[in-house]
C-alpha cells in the first residue's frame, strides 16, 4: 500500500480513546491540533516578517507565510469554532453538552465524538468502518449530506444500502477471496452484478457446450481415418482457458415459519407514562392488532428502548397499564444481544429451553437458514462477530416459537 507523499490517512476507530477530564468541545478541537499549530506558525512568520530588514530572510518568511495561509484557507481554518459547532450539532450534541467531561457520555455518544474528530481532521483519505452505527435517522441523513460535499477520498464499510446509495461512487465486492469492482452507487452495483452473473453464466454454458461437442467428435473419429483431425482438435480444446461456473452471492434464506395464532389484539396500552430525570412519554394509548407492524421512531436517548421494556413488563411504568392479548408469546431482540449467553456454543445458546433431547439436525437446519453453518454452530457466542451474533439472536426467536416479535435495532 503506497500513500502519496504528504497525504494523510485516518481510520474511524470502533473503540473510544480520550484524554481524561477533557470537555466534549476541547476533545473535538484536539482533532484540529495540526491546523492550530499551523495558525500559530503563520502568526510567528508574520511577526518575524514585520521585524526583518534582510531581503533573503524576508523572501523566505514571505513564502512561508503564503504557504501556511493557503493551507489554512484550504481547510477553512479561520473559522474553526464554527466548524466544530457545525459538526457536533450535526451529530446530535446540544450546546449544553459542550463543557461536559467526555467520560460522562454514553458509549454511543463517544462513538459519535470519534466520528466528529475524524470529520474535523479532514484527512486526505478517510477510512470509515460502519460510520452510521449508533446514529439515528436524522443524524445519518446529516452525515450523508456532509460526506457528499467533502473533497476527500473515502473508503467506507457499511451494511446500510441507502447510505451507500447516497455517498459512494464505486463499490468493491469481496467474495470467495476476490475483489470485484463496480462503478456507481449501491443500486447500480446491484443491477450490474446481476447482469455480470447472467453474462458469465451464458459464457460458461456456451464454452461447456462447445467443449462437450468437440470431445464427442474426438471420441467418434479418434480411431478412424480422421484421427489426425481429432488429435488437432484435442490440442485446441486443451489450450482453452476454462471458465469457472459463476456464483451469485446469496442472502441467508431467513424466515420465521408458522406459529400459534394469537388473539385479534396482541397489545392494549392505556395512559402509559414514564419519566427519569425528564418525561420520556406521557398518556400513551394504543391497540396493536395481530399482524400489524408498528415502528417506533425517535432520536437517540428519547426513550424508545425504555418503552419496549415497559411494554414487555421488564420495567414498571409511572402510570397507566399494558395488557397482553390472548395466547400471545413475546420474543425480545435486545440491541445489546444480552439474551444470548456468551459462554455457550451457538447451538446451545439458540436451543429452546433446557431440553437436551431436542433433535440437533433441525437446529442446524434453522441456524443454516440464518447463515450460521458448519463448525460455526459449535463456537462460543463470544467468538462470533457482531453480525453473526445478531443472526443467532434472530434464530433464537424462531426456535422459541414466539408469535409477537419485539425488535430493538435488529439491523
Amino acid at each position: 500500500v503506497r500513500l502519496h507523499a504528504g497525504a494523510r490517512v485516518a481510520l474511524l476507530r470502533q473503540q473510544a480513546d480520550f484524554a481524561p477530564g477533557r470537555s466534549l468541545f476541547a476533545e473535538a478541537k484536539s482533532a484540529l491540533d495540526e491546523l492550530l499549530s499551523a495558525h500559530d506558525d503563520m502568526i510567528r512568520a508574520a511577526e518575524a516578517l514585520a521585524g526583518t530588514t534582510d531581503e533573503a530572510e524576508r523572501k523566505s518568511l514571505s513564502a512561508r507565510y503564503d504557504r501556511l495561509h493557503e493551507l489554512l484557507s484550504h481547510h477553512d481554518a479561520f473559522n474553526l469554532d464554527h466548524r466544530i459547532e457545525q459538526v457536533l450539532d450535526g451529530l446530535g450534541f446540544v450546546r449544553a453538552d459542550y463543557h461536559r467531561p467526555v467520560e460522562t457520555f454514553s458509549g454511543g455518544q463517544q462513538s459519535r465524538l470519534m466520528l466528529a474528530k475524524l470529520l474535523l481532521s479532514a484527512p486526505d483519505v478517510m477510512l470509515l468502518d460502519e460510520p452510521s452505527n449508533h446514529l439515528d435517522i436524522d443524524t445519518t441523513r446529516w452525515l450523508e449530506d456532509y460526506l457528499v460535499k467533502q473533497a476527500e477520498a473515502m473508503l467506507i464499510v457499511s451494511h446500510d444500502r441507502y447510505f451507500l446509495d447516497r455517498v459512494v461512487t464505486k463499490v468493491f465486492e469481496l467474495h470467495a477471496h476476490r475483489v470485484t469492482s463496480y462503478p456507481g452507487n449501491f443500486k447500480q452495483y446491484w443491477r450490474l452484478r446481476q447482469e455480470r452473473y447472467e453474462a458469465e453464466s451464458k459464457a460458461f454454458e456456451a464454452q461447456k457446450e462447445y467443449i462437450e461437442k468437440q470431445e464427442e467428435y474426438i471420441r467418434r473419429v479418434h480411431y478412424g481415418q480422421l484421427h489426425k483431425q481429432a488429435a488437432s482438435r484435442q490440442k485446441q480444446i486443451d489450450k482453452i482457458e476454462r471458465l469457472e461456473r459463476p456464483v451469485m452471492v446469496e442472502s441467508p434464506r431467513m424466515h420465521f415459519g408458522a406459529v400459534r395464532r394469537s388473539g385479534d389484539v396482541v397489545l392494549h396500552v392505556e395512559d402509559l407514562s414514564k419519566s427519569y430525570d425528564r418525561p420520556l412519554f406521557q398518556n400513551l394509548s394504543f391497540d396493536l392488532p395481530r399482524g400489524r407492524r408498528l415502528g417506533i421512531m425517535g432520536p437517540n436517548g428519547s426513550g424508545k428502548t425504555t418503552l419496549l421494556r415497559v411494554l414487555l413488563g421488564e420495567e414498571e411504568p409511572d402510570s397507566g397499564k399494558v395488557q397482553r392479548g390472548h395466547l400471545t408469546e413475546f420474543g425480545y431482540y435486545d440491541q445489546n444481544l444480552k439474551t444470548l449467553p456468551a459462554d455457550k456454543p451457538v447451538i446451545r445458546a439458540v436451543w429452546p429451553g433446557d431440553d437436551p433431547d431436542a433433535a440437533e439436525q433441525p437446529m442446524r437446519d434453522l441456524l443454516g437458514r440464518f447463515g450460521l453453518m458448519g463448525d460455526m454452530v459449535y463456537q462460543q457466542v463470544a467468538a462470533l462477530s457482531g453480525g453473526e451474533k445478531s443472526r443467532a439472536a434472530l434464530a433464537r426467536l424462531v426456535a422459541q416459537g414466539v408469535n409477537v416479535l419485539v425488535l430493538d435495532e435488529p439491523t
